[in-house]
Order: C-alpha cells, then sequence, then structure tokens
C-alpha cells in the first residue's frame, strides 16, 4: 500500500486522492517539503507531508488531520518548526485557512461564561457591562481596558515566558554539547537541528525564530526533566543548584549573596 494513501476503517474519512483532486486544494500540494534526515519507516515523507496539507484543509484542525491519518501531531508540529519549512508553512497557513471556513470554526461565537478555577472581582453588573467605551474590553480583574493595551501584555507575558523556556534549553544544551550519545539522542528525539558550537556558547538556535517553547515538545520535556525546570518536574532543579555555588563562592569572597527574587 502507498503510505501516503492511508486507509482507515472509517468510510467517512476521505480518501487523500479525493482531497488531491479537489480545485481548492490541489495547489496547496505544490509545495517543497520539508527535507527528512532520517528515514523512518513510518517518518513523515514528502507524500505524508502532502496528504497532511490535504486534510488540514478539509478537517480544519491539526487533531483531525492527524487522527485520519492515525498518526501524532507532535511529528507534524515539529515539522512546521523546522527551519527549512517555509514553504511547507505556507502551505499549513493557507490550508488552516480553507479548513476553518469550510468547517465553520471561524463563524462561532466568543466564549462568554466563567472560567472555572480563576476568580475575578465582581466589578461589573449586567448594567454596568455596557458602559465601556468602543474598543475596550474586560480584563483579568474585571475592569476596563483599551484592547490594545490588554493584547500588548499578554503577547509582552508571552514572550516572557518564552524566553524564559528558550534560556532554560540552552542550558541544558550546554551541558550535553561535550557528549556525543546525548546530543544524538536529543537530535533523534526531537528532530531538531542543533548548532553544538552555538549551544556551548549558550546561543540562539537556528529554529527558536520559529519554534515558540512548548511544554509539551520533546526538547522542553527533556530540558525539565534533566533539572533546568526544576519548578516544573520531579527532577533535581540545577538552576537552584548553580545560584547555591555562586552564593557560596560569593561568601567566600566576603560578598553578600545574590538577590535571586529580583529576576
Amino acid at each position: 500500500m502507498d503510505e501516503s494513501q492511508y486507509s482507515a476503517p472509517n468510510p467517512d474519512i476521505p480518501a487523500f486522492a479525493d482531497l488531491a483532486a479537489d480545485p481548492e486544494i490541489a495547489p496547496l500540494l505544490n509545495f517543497d517539503p520539508v527535507p527528512r534526515k532520517v528515514i523512518r519507516p513510518n517518518g513523515w515523507t514528502a507524500d505524508l507531508q502532502r496528504e497532511l496539507i490535504a486534510r488540514i484543509a478539509a478537517a480544519g484542525t491539526l487533531q483531525a488531520a492527524v487522527w485520519q491519518m492515525g498518526k501524532h501531531g507532535t511529528g507534524a508540529e515539529a515539522l512546521y518548526r523546522n527551519p527549512d519549512g517555509a514553504s511547507f508553512r505556507q502551505a499549513w497557513d493557507a490550508a488552516l485557512i480553507i479548513g476553518r471556513r469550510r468547517n465553520g470554526l471561524d463563524s462561532r461565537p466568543p466564549f462568554a461564561g466563567a472560567v472555572p478555577g480563576i476568580s475575578r472581582r465582581a466589578r461589573l453588573t449586567a448594567s454596568s457591562a455596557l458602559e465601556g467605551l468602543p474598543g475596550q474590553i474586560v480584563n483579568e480583574m474585571g475592569e476596563w481596558e483599551d484592547e490594545r493595551s490588554f493584547n500588548r501584555r499578554g503577547a509582552d507575558a508571552r514572550d516572557s515566558i518564552t524566553m524564559k523556556l528558550l534560556n532554560a534549553r540552552r542550558l541544558y544544551l550546554q551541558e550535553i554539547c561535550s557528549c556525543p550519545g546525548k546530543r544524538a539522542a536529543f537530535e533523534i528525539l526531537t528532530e531538531l537541528p542543533i548548532d553544538w558550537d552555538k549551544a556551548a556558547r549558550l546561543e540562539e538556535q537556528a529554529d527558536e525564530p520559529y519554534s515558540p517553547a512548548n511544554l509539551r515538545q520533546p526538547d522542553m520535556l527533556l530540558t525539565a526533566e534533566n533539572g533546568w525546570l526544576g519548578d516544573v518536574a520531579h527532577s533535581a532543579d540545577k538552576k537552584a543548584e548553580l545560584r547555591k555555588f555562586i552564593d557560596q563562592y560569593r561568601a567566600e569572597q566576603g560578598q553578600e549573596p545574590v538577590d535571586w527574587s529580583a529576576g
């Protein structure tokens, strides 16, 4: 069986050949596939990459697309983050637009209910909810705030968290850069192109502009399990150990310990 034609037992799942013949989907499949360094029996070949794009355009979500193919989303997301995948990313983004439109995913009303587990001060009543000015929204404190300001704070928080996670990953890469076995294992498990000379210098890797840090991905799971995110894993806290050594050294030099709470 051609591996690009996944035969699912569910008759409701369209065949890839039918999707590829769709006049709106067919142009999306003319992208340059992401090159694969390691060929695996069930890896993301060029044919499977094209099938993924077709199914995203038909289903509207990555989760539905990979389910139809009998695969997992982690490998697909790694393809999207690959620095050599610009053409693939363009096809993916276009497929999502088509798929969300076809499945009505962009027309759903925004969620307006209470969020479980989050307590908000009850400053707004049903009558006062009409008092906001145009361009204002209710923020997490139950107060009116300019929408642009709210979105900017959200983006700043996201960027701050991303940089903290990537800095932790750089520390982990520096730790393993002198061990060929650990380096090989990291590359195989994450499918990320690592410049180990840069890793030794704690420098930015090529994938970082394309790859927002995500704790569900193998690179961040490995970083956490090896202690560089000690507050979210059960392993030793490597950063805490380094801080302890630094404070001990400063004490030996007659200096005050570092105020680590200052960030």
